[in-house]
């Protein structure tokens, strides 16, 4: 069968509640995709609709080699839509656990880590999961063989434009409730990042223990347990992990984790690679430090100011934010100025480096470092007189007059050196001054004397007139 004209599919690789993944071959690229597809038993509505472009419009956002990547989404001619993604060849955590029943917790906690890394991009655009579990972690391989862990499935993701909330009402459950945070199962819409830290922290449990923290024969003992009952104890988990398991598992999500890097910091001490495990723990933290969001603001707050600018909308104050008090609260005292704290007032510059201040090296006071505005006063153009004459101090007048001297004195050097080289170039070479040159013949004196008149020749006539 060829799906949209360019899809040939081979086999159905996978089946979920609402859909099924085929394997297909893309006869243009020749090259294997995976396509998800609606069951034919699933009826078709707005929502179902909504959410399936919403998943693939959440996942296409992010970049992480750990999110599987999307390359096309649309619907079918009966209306039903479709997401084309990439091939992945490999086996997800369920499987796994279902073949082994644990997993050795060094290896749990490097797929745990890696799970944070592709939450922290969702996180730092606002994007929380809601429905980590082990089938929407997958095992693959990266090309050089080592183990690359995939999160699938953002279908009932909560994105930061609120789309969602017309489509999950307050009392829908979104999730594999036995996944699911406590404040997840009371309100699929007021969760956020530390309700997939939650999940997370069941699944490491489940992956090292072989077991659910908690289990109940029926959904709405398993909420009463999520809520109220502790989970059962670890008996296979090492002692620091069990605590950061443990801290994962908080009722209230103030006392979990505050965002995955931080959950990914105590995992990358335990994990078999300490050092590349805290590269991936850096990576998180720049991620959720660059992440900006758009947030609905609080009622009652005016949308002005440079946070409607940059948001849209002003963000609401963070609700574990409270303001630094000064210094003279924490210590019960005002802070007390240099002088009292060290019992001498602060000594001038020369006293401290050992120099005498300008006025006694230069011999003329130093001018005051400020001049008050109020004694300054402009004196119009046509008022200031031609000359002036401004008294000097006499140590300044003793230095001008030696100064003056001073340049007399190399004046009258340099004219007597003038009048030296001239007398040596007279006496060497005459002729370069004009006089007659030893060397100089009768040419020199014709060319220097004037010629007389020629007499007239004889037996010519003088007229006189």
């Amino acid at each position: 069968m060829v799906l949209l004209g360019k899809y040939r599919v081979d086999a159905i690789i996978g089946r979920g509640g609402m859909g099924l993944v085929v394997k297909a071959w893309h006869l243009g690229l020749e090259e294997e995709v995976a396509i998800k597809l609606l069951r034919d038993d699933i009826p078709i509505d707005e929502e179902t609709i909504a959410r399936f472009i919403r998943e693939a419009q959440a996942a296409v956002k992010l970049k992480s080699e750990h999110i599987a990547r999307i390359t096309d989404v649309g619907t079918f001619d009966d209306g039903k839509p479709y997401m084309v993604m990439e091939l992945l060849e490999g086996q997800d955590i369920g499987q796994l656990l279902t073949e082994r029943g644990r997993l050795q917790p060094s290896l749990a906690i490097d797929l745990v880590i890696q799970a944070c890394e592709a939450l922290a991009e969702a996180h730092s655009l606002g994007i929380v999961h809601r429905d980590i579990k082990p089938t929407n972690l997958f095992l693959s391989s990266r090309p050089d063989g080592s183990l690359l862990l995939k999160v699938l499935d953002f279908g009932i993701s909560k994105s930061p434009a609120g789309a969602e909330l017309s489509l999950t009402q307050t009392w829908s459950v979104l999730g594999s409730p036995a996944y699911m945070s406590p404040e997840q199962m009371r309100s699929a819409r007021h969760v956020d990042g530390r309700s997939d830290i939650w999940s997370l922290g069941t699944v490491l449990y489940e992956a090292i223990e072989g077991h659910l923290p908690f289990r109940a024969e029926s959904f709405s003992e398993m909420c009463v347990m999520v809520a109220v009952d502790p989970p059962a104890p670890m008996v296979s988990t090492p002692a620091e992990l069990a605590a950061i398991i443990a801290r994962c598992l908080a009722k209230d999500p103030a006392a979990r984790y505050v965002n995955v890097a931080e959950l990914g910091r105590d995992l990358a001490r335990l994990a078999r690679e300490p050092d590349k495990a805290q590269i991936l723990v850096d990576r998180m933290r720049r991620m959720l430090a660059r992440g900006t969001v758009r947030r609905t603001p609080p009622t009652g707050v005016p949308q002005t100011g440079a946070a409607q600018a940059l948001y849209g909308k002003p963000p609401p104050a963070h609700r574990d934010a409270t303001p630094v008090p000064p210094v003279s609260a924490v210590y019960g005292v005002p802070p007390a100025p240099a002088s009292a704290v060290y019992g001498v007032p602060p000594a001038p510059a020369s006293a401290v480096y050992g120099v005498p201040p300008a006025s006694a090296t230069y011999g003329v006071p130093q001018a005051p470092a400020y001049v008050p505005q109020a004694t300054i006063a402009v004196t119009p153009h046509a008022a200031l007189p031609r000359a002036v004459a401004v008294p000097l101090p006499s140590a300044m007048a003793g230095q001008a007059k030696r100064r003056e001297w001073s340049w007399r004195v190399t004046l009258v050097a340099a004219v007597a050196a003038l009048a030296a080289a001239i007398a040596v170039v007279a006496a060497t070479r005459p002729g370069a001054l004009g006089a007659a040159h030893p060397d100089d013949g009768p040419a020199m004196v014709r060319r220097n004397a004037v010629s007389p008149s020629p007499a007239p020749a004889a037996g010519s006539a003088t007229t006189t007139q």
